[in-house]
């Protein structure tokens, strides 16, 4: 038999945290059973677009978030969904679903699936519009899953949904390929000894790169040799930069890019910060945890997104605090983190065996 094709509805498929969860079920379900195909709302070449192709998943890209052409983003959704039958859909963009569920449900998908990433809205222009447009989201869906307990009610309400952790494949980050560590920091121009403090996440307001630069400014009038590593791309890399330059960090903070060697980086790292303003569940702090570092975390993050030993939840505004955590003792890594991370069930194999399970038994007919 013919797997069952579910589609993937996404804004598109960067390397973000809810992008990379995707994948890594991608990577692991059985697809002789389950394919993956994508529906895009931009129309431009994507990080994940080769892999998603060889894995046998096929890609349509729509321009509504180039053009804001509603009317012809209408049109397209029909045709698209009038000539490729799904049976089920998996909606992980909530802002845009008021449109695609209501496109797909005239064409008779039957199963409509929502996906919460998210405990919070940017605060600008765009959050608020998203927030408007999301709570629509849950009108016409038929299941829901979130990743986190806080992301579940925030978009759904009162509604029913699963929380499915962010599953990730522990042991290529507990287990890394031997030497990673020296080899990035050689390349990296790290010195011997050197703390390197890592960061791992999109450039946007959310991440809050520019609090982050602040802290790290607490850290280096502590510990000069202290380094940044920040990992990622995005709208608000320039003004990061400057605002290295200004600190006078600039030979100090490291703009990695957006790499896919994430697992041999986290090998080189001595701690790992995320200074967010809001988070779901982060893929990359359930990444680091699994590599074993030390995490220095926002308060604002759900503090049930540690599962590890060695997470530490720091207010934003005390920059110094964080400092004083970081440069205050040895920054030991989590002998135990392997196993901390598959027994809270951070396992991609865990987190595979639920969808394929649901999709398998949706498709059916049967009420999961």
């Amino acid at each position: 038999m013919a797997p069952i094709r579910v589609l993937q509805v996404m804004p598109a498929m960067d390397a973000g945290g809810m992008e990379t969860f995707v994948m890594n079920v991608y990577r692991t379900i059985d697809r002789t059973q389950v394919q993956f195909d994508f529906l895009y709302h931009y129309n431009k070449p994507c990080f994940y677009d080769d892999e998603i192709a060889a894995l046998g998943g096929r890609i349509t890209k729509l321009t509504v978030r180039q053009d804001n052409n509603i009317p012809r983003y209408l049109r397209q959704l029909d045709r698209f969904f009038a000539a490729n039958p799904y049976r089920i859909i998996h909606g992980h963009y909530s802002g845009f679903g008021m449109f695609y569920n209501r496109a797909a449900k005239r064409r008779g998908v039957p199963v409509r699936v929502g996906h919460s990433h998210n405990t919070a809205y940017e605060p600008n222009l765009v959050g608020t519009l998203d927030r408007l447009m999301s709570s629509r989201f849950d009108r016409l869906l038929t299941d829901r899953f979130a990743c986190s307990q806080k992301a579940g009610e925030m978009l759904f309400g009162k509604s029913p949904f699963t929380v499915l952790p962010n599953g990730i494949r522990v042991d290529d980050f507990a287990k890394p390929e031997p030497g990673a560590r020296e080899r990035i920091r050689a390349q990296w121009q790290v010195p011997d000894g050197a703390p390197l403090l890592g960061h791992v996440g999109r450039f946007s307001k959310q991440k809050n790169h520019l609090g982050l630069l602040d802290i790290f400014a607490a850290v280096h009038r502590r510990d000069p040799d202290a380094r940044l590593a920040l990992l990622g791309a995005g709208p608000l890399e320039g003004e990061v930069r400057a605002r290295a330059d200004a600190l006078g960090l600039a030979d100090r903070v490291i703009f990695a890019g957006v790499r896919s060697d994430t697992a041999a980086c986290y090998a080189a790292m001595d701690a790992f910060l995320l200074p967010s303003l809001f988070e779901g569940l982060p893929v990359v702090l359930v990444e680091a945890q699994a590599a074993g570092l030390p995490c220095f975390v926002s308060d604002t993050v759900d503090p049930g997104a540690a599962f590890a030993d060695g997470v530490h939840f720091l207010p934003l505004d005390a920059p110094e605090a964080w400092a004083q955590a970081l440069c205050g003792g040895a920054l030991a890594r989590n002998p135990n983190a392997r196993q901390q991370a598959v027994d809270a069930g951070y396992d991609i194999r865990t987190s595979a065996r639920v969808l394929q399970q649901f999709y398998i038994g949706r498709a059916a007919g049967v009420t999961p």
